[in-house]
């Protein structure tokens, strides 16, 4: 039987390709962009690497801080803190994090 295939997807390397892309699709769970409270006080704007700037518009100040995304919880930490102190959002949609005592940050657009 004489079939014809692309070079490099037939026979095993096809679901090797497929494999190789779903996996990097599920790793994919991190945020992107900037999310600000309801009154306008803070800014959480998340970056690649686990990498999140946290500023405030009525202070001027801005920290660095990492975080991490475990189904729709996001933990954010302070390097300083370590892991021992952490902020636990719960992701309620795409443009929606829930944070402690009812506060919400909604996605800037």
């Amino acid at each position: 039987m004489n079939r014809q295939c692309f070079p490099r997807v037939c026979g095993w390397k096809m679901p090797a390709v497929l494999v190789l892309a779903l996996l990097l699709a599920g790793c994919g769970g991190g945020l992107d962009g900037t999310f600000e409270d309801e009154m306008g006080m803070s800014t959480l704007t998340f970056q690649g690497g686990g990498k999140v700037m946290q500023s405030s518009p009525m202070t001027s100040m801005e920290v660095r801080m990492a975080y991490e995304v475990d189904g729709d919880k996001i933990r954010i930490t302070h390097p300083e803190m370590g892991s021992s102190a952490a902020l636990v959002l719960t992701r309620i949609d795409e443009d929606t994090l829930a944070g402690p005592m009812g506060f919400r940050y909604e996605r800037k657009k």
